[in-house]
């Protein structure tokens, strides 16, 4: 595969995840009594935010959707789409958590791969990529009402999927540097989607603090 076959495939990668988060943004508005106007805000905020914070925090100027402001308009006619069809046809309410974990696989790998390209240490390339797939879902939850996902101490696991991703991600690209860039962000991307789905679907969680002969009350105890 030659270099540009390979900045094609993150461009475009890059304008779906923009398009999948901007869909669960503006899916996230639904109870929310939001105009339309406000399901775009919020749907361009999920989208672009973490991307965002990403090119803030790496010094990179322009952001990526002034840079290029197809990012921007994929968000907006997403949001307008997604805002007109959900009024004619119901869909269940995974269908939010689905594309959200879509959003986080593809904006993970992406935000890694940016950051790699700049020569960061991995350490720091993980973090960006942390942070570019989860902040928007962040700013969407708080802008919603609603306890971020990955704050929620009953929550399944969400921002260590992308961890896992990127590690691997970061893994493949030192250790075989001969497999195509393609397949290795396909594979990180395939793996964060799986294990979000995972926990979502079977309940999976990591293990809780509890101090030696301790036992934590049973959340239903506790509403009582």
């Amino acid at each position: 595969m030659t270099d540009m076959s390979y900045s094609d495939f993150i461009y475009i990668a890059d304008l779906i995840g923009v398009a999948v988060f901007a869909t669960a943004g503006a899916l996230a508005a639904q109870g929310k009594r939001l105009d339309i106007l406000g399901v775009v805000v919020l749907a361009i905020v999920t989208a672009l935010g973490g991307g965002t914070i990403r090119d803030i925090t790496l010094d990179i100027h322009p952001v990526v959707w002034i840079a290029d402001t197809s990012y921007l308009w994929t968000a907006i006619i997403s949001a307008v789409v997604a805002f007109v069809v959900c009024r004619y046809i119901q869909y269940p309410r995974r269908t939010l958590l689905v594309l959200d974990a879509m959003g986080l696989a593809l904006f993970a790998v992406l935000g890694a791969e940016k950051a790699l390209a700049l020569d960061l240490p991995p350490l720091i390339v993980v973090m960006m990529a942390v942070i570019t797939g989860c902040a928007g879902g962040m700013i969407r939850d708080i802008l919603t009402g609603q306890i971020p996902l990955i704050l929620q101490r009953d929550g399944e696991l969400y921002a260590t999927c992308a961890l896992v991703g990127a590690i691997i991600y970061v893994s493949l690209q030192q250790y075989m540097p001969d497999m195509p860039g393609q397949i290795v962000a396909l594979t990180s991307m395939t793996i964060i989607f799986v294990l979000r789905m995972a926990a979502m679907f079977t309940d999976l969680r990591l293990p809780e603090f509890i101090i030696a002969g301790h036992k934590l009350e049973k959340i239903e105890k506790r509403k009582e």
